[in-house]
């Protein structure tokens, strides 16, 4: 199944953790499975944080991690969006982002009620500075959203950045180490 075909298959009412990626890469995207790319890191990262418990296949992994619990740090449910889930493209400089997609993606924050919510991607965070007035900084931002019980955290790209994947890896120990204290 291709990802453009699974908008919003991993969201649901009482995640610990929404990941809100920018859109399904063309490789992602092809091997139908979030993060699968031939040079994808984000399972690892989470793998190196203890977020999850595994180091799994990242073919595979999407459906382990969001479709299920087994493998997540104390058995927590995470999820995971894109902010355009119908635009396959490797390049995000050639994504563009419409106000309507950023309204749906603060609806569906609003709606499900995640207990925190992490935002990988650069252009995500600027498309919801933009709609909120609300810059995004690096790991805990806390509760940004007025009327909303949700913490906010922003991570970096967990692939082609130059930002090194073990200031990643802390961001994500962040978040790990606050599902202790739900």
């Amino acid at each position: 199944m291709k990802l453009v075909d699974k908008d919003a298959v991993y969201l649901r009412e009482g995640l610990d953790i929404l990941f809100i990626a920018l859109n399904p890469p063309r490789q992602s995207n092809a091997n139908g499975h979030y993060f699968s790319g031939r040079n994808s890191r984000f399972f690892k990262q989470l793998f190196k944080s203890g977020l999850i418990t595994e180091n799994l296949n990242k073919l595979v992994a999407d459906d382990l991690v969001f479709g299920g619990t087994k493998f997540n740090y104390k058995n927590k449910l995470f999820g995971v969006i894109d902010l355009k889930p119908r635009t396959e493209e490797t390049n995000s400089n050639k994504v563009r982002v419409m106000r309507e997609e950023v309204i749906l993606m603060i609806d569906r924050i609003r709606r499900y009620r995640p207990r925190r919510v992490c935002i990988i991607h650069s252009e995500v965070r600027k498309q919801f500075g933009k709609m909120t007035g609300i810059t995004l900084q690096d790991g805990f931002n806390g509760k940004v959203l007025e009327g909303c019980d949700t913490d906010f955290y922003y991570n970096h790209f967990p692939n082609g950045s130059n930002i090194p994947d073990e200031v990643k890896i802390d961001i994500y120990r962040i978040i790990r180490d606050s599902l202790d204290r739900q």
